[in-house]
């Protein structure tokens, strides 16, 4: 049987995430690994924003999960999962899209699918459903009591003054990513995230947003960006120790991580001169609708 995630089997439906999610022949990228950050990480596929799907057997017990999670402004939709704990792993998982796909509104135009290198499943099941690659990304953290403080040049908070600036950079750098320029300056806003502009004679040559996530007890850099012109001269390498020591001062973060594209040498290897290591590789499928 297939049906929607409810407040009723939420914490069963949390519990079977956590326990598939330690394996990663059935890793899901992007969701956290304690009940406490998959808990977190499920808000994001609660109505509006998202939906999820649970498959149950005869005897009532989860077996089966898959969530989706909304931008309807951008038109694409992110699943997670499937993750199925049965032989007949193919059924499941396919009767559990179908109903994703009932759900869908008219405005999402297109869906990505991710997962750990090693989860062949859900790549196979991409693949069959008509996704192509995408996409290869390598998850780096940072141990902070490691990171050693270093002077850092001139960066300033975010100011709406800079706003149309700010919004053509990241057209131009991150085009048709999932979050506009609009939807980052509403975010800096709270609490427990930041918007920091690196400008030359009023001019933005470069930005970084961070966000601290007490469930995780980390720092995530969401994005770091260098006009063109201005790249190789430290300006990431300063935004990035920025987002550190911003992320640092909150009690709870003990790691930064982040997410690159393992075809970006160049940052990649900046990453790794900071002090960041790999902990894990996963990869993207996208499907037109």
């Amino acid at each position: 049987m297939i049906r929607k995630i409810e407040d009723a089997n939420l914490d069963e439906v949390i519990s079977f995430v956590v326990h598939q999610n330690q394996d990663l022949t059935h890793n899901i990228s992007y969701f956290g690994d304690t009940e406490e950050e998959i808990r977190a990480d499920f808000s994001i596929i609660q109505p509006p924003a998202g939906y999820g799907f649970i498959a149950t057997g005869d005897d009532g017990y989860v077996s089966g999960f898959l969530g989706v999670e909304m931008d309807l402004e951008l038109g694409r939709s992110w699943l997670f999962g499937p993750l199925v704990d049965q032989p007949d792993w193919n059924t499941i998982a396919d009767q559990l899209y179908e109903a994703s796909l009932d759900e869908r509104p008219t405005q999402i135009a297109d869906q990505e699918i991710f997962c750990h290198t090693q989860n062949t499943r859900v790549q196979e099941f991409a693949i069959r459903h008509g996704f192509t690659f995408h996409s290869e990304g390598a998850v780096l953290t940072l141990d902070i009591s490691k990171y050693e403080s270093h002077e850092l040049f001139d960066i300033v908070e975010f100011d709406e003054i800079y706003s149309l600036q700010f919004a053509a950079l990241h057209a131009e750098l991150f085009p048709n990513t999932y979050y506009s320029a609009e939807q980052l300056i509403d975010l800096s806003k709270e609490d427990d995230k930041t918007l920091m502009l690196h400008l030359i004679n009023g001019n933005l040559v470069g930005y970084v947003f961070v966000q601290a996530r007490p469930a995780s007890k980390d720092g995530y850099i969401d994005f770091v960006g260098v006009a063109q012109g201005y790249r190789r001269q430290g300006i990431g390498r300063g935004l990035v120790r920025m987002a550190v020591e911003w992320a640092v001062e909150r009690p709870y973060v003990d790691k930064i991580t982040l997410t690159v594209n393992t075809g970006n040498e160049g940052a990649m290897n900046l990453y790794h001169s900071l002090g960041f290591v790999t902990e894990m590789v996963s990869r993207s499928y996208r499907k037109q609708i």
